[in-house]
């Protein structure tokens, strides 16, 4: 009989534990600005991207712009209820359109805008797919995607790249390919903050579609996870996060990829491994409804090493 009331209580935790996710995506919380330092502040919208903004006495630097022109006219009046200060560099951290659809707004303030070199030839290459896949959002907002205009990136870098404003050091990082070509990180040495690209988000199954290499997207997560220099993350999508987050996401992407490679290797079909292969163990994490699809995804990259959506 306890070992009976014993299984139910876990199944009774994961049920509560999925049920609050589905909850969480069905009512997400109101966006927020969060205080990270002095200066420094994090754009948090749990249903749509985030963005990040330095406040100097030179001007404002921030990260990623949203996901349409208006909604980055929201990040902007949020930014003016903190300082007049012009806005000076805006980074598009990757080339979704959910972190640059935003950037005629602030290209219409004044801003300059910096990427990894992969970022503005891959934003020209896709925009007609991003602009697809976005019109869901745009109908729910309201939003007219005509409004929408390819904003690329004039300034870029291959691996590193340091700025300074009023004082204040920011560095971007490219550590190799990761959810994406392009995935830039963004150091703020003074906070000991690190902003991460698509590459992390805590406990979110990510999509699978874009990344050219697996292996090293897990070895650009293990570096992050030794940085010593590094107290706090701020994600390009979900909340405030730990070097253990980063950690535990990666096992999961390893987990994730070596059983799904394993199954590719062995000559099981596309179909019979979405069948099969569920992992319930991440049933509570966010987007464990598209686990097919990310399977799919790497089917594609493990048999063809091609990227469909980039071609």
């Amino acid at each position: 009989m306890n070992h009976f009331r014993a299984v139910f209580a876990v199944l009774a935790l994961l049920f509560c534990a999925a049920s609050s996710a589905t909850v969480a995506q069905q009512n997400p919380p109101p966006v927020v600005v969060k205080k990270i330092a002095s200066d420094l502040y994090f754009f948090f919208d749990y249903a749509g991207s985030n963005s990040v903004f330095l406040v100097t006495d030179e001007g404002v630097l921030v990260i990623d712009t949203r996901q349409h022109p208006r909604a980055g006219q929201e990040l902007i009046g949020e930014i003016r209820k903190i300082t007049d200060k012009p806005i000076r560099l805006v980074i598009n951290s990757h080339f979704h359109g959910d972190h640059t659809f935003g950037n005629a707004a602030f290209q219409a303030a004044g801003a300059m805008f910096v990427a990894q070199r992969e970022t503005p030839r891959i934003m020209q290459k896709v925009q007609a797919k991003e602009m697809a896949r976005r019109q869901g959002y745009f109908r729910s907002h309201n939003y007219d995607p005509n409004e929408v205009k390819l904003i690329l990136p004039n300034i870029t870098f291959e691996k590193q790249m340091t700025i300074w404003l009023g004082g204040r050091e920011v560095r971007l990082m490219y550590l190799g390919p990761g959810q994406q070509d392009g995935d830039t990180f963004v150091y703020f040495p003074h906070a000991r903050v690190l902003f991460t690209p698509g590459s992390f988000a805590t406990r979110n199954i990510p999509n699978m579609a874009f990344t050219t290499s697996v292996d090293s997207w897990i070895n650009l997560l293990d570096q992050v996870a030794r940085m010593d220099n590094v107290d706090r993350i701020l994600p390009a999508h979900g909340d405030i996060a730990t070097q253990a987050d980063v950690k535990e996401f990666a096992a999961m992407l390893r987990d994730e990829y070596s059983t799904v490679k394993a199954a590719a290797d062995k000559g099981i079909s596309l179909e019979e491994a979405q069948r099969t292969l569920t992992f319930p163990q991440y049933r509570e994490w966010r987007n464990y409804g598209r686990i097919k699809e990310e399977i799919g995804a790497l089917y594609e990259l493990i048999k063809t090493g091609k990227r469909s959506y980039l071609e």
